[in-house]
């Protein structure tokens, strides 16, 4: 884990959903880390709980975040609403 950026994708059928498979990118083009930022183990437990989080809200068949990122160094929250809105179009249609 490094960085300070936490991006979690989510899908409630990944196979037919075209923003969640369009979300997806070669590890080659994953941002990469300096050797200070390995130190921010705690991201991985954000992540983790954004994650819990969704997969909850989807249990309960609520609508859930298809593209959520947190900065944690801008204590900055976004949820890019293009790719909402179409999962949520995409979700009501099922």
């Amino acid at each position: 884990m490094q960085g300070e950026v936490i991006r979690v994708l989510t899908s409630a059928e990944p196979s037919s959903d075209k923003c969640y498979a369009n979300s997806l990118f070669p590890q080659a083009e994953a941002q990469l880390g300096t050797c200070t930022s390995r130190s921010t183990i705690y991201t991985a437990s954000l992540a983790a709980g954004l994650m819990l989080h969704q997969f909850t809200r989807w249990l309960r068949k609520l609508p859930t975040d298809a593209n959520l990122s947190l900065n944690l160094l801008a204590s900055e929250l976004t949820i890019s609403p293009a790719l909402k809105e179409a999962h949520r179009h995409s979700v009501a249609n099922h």
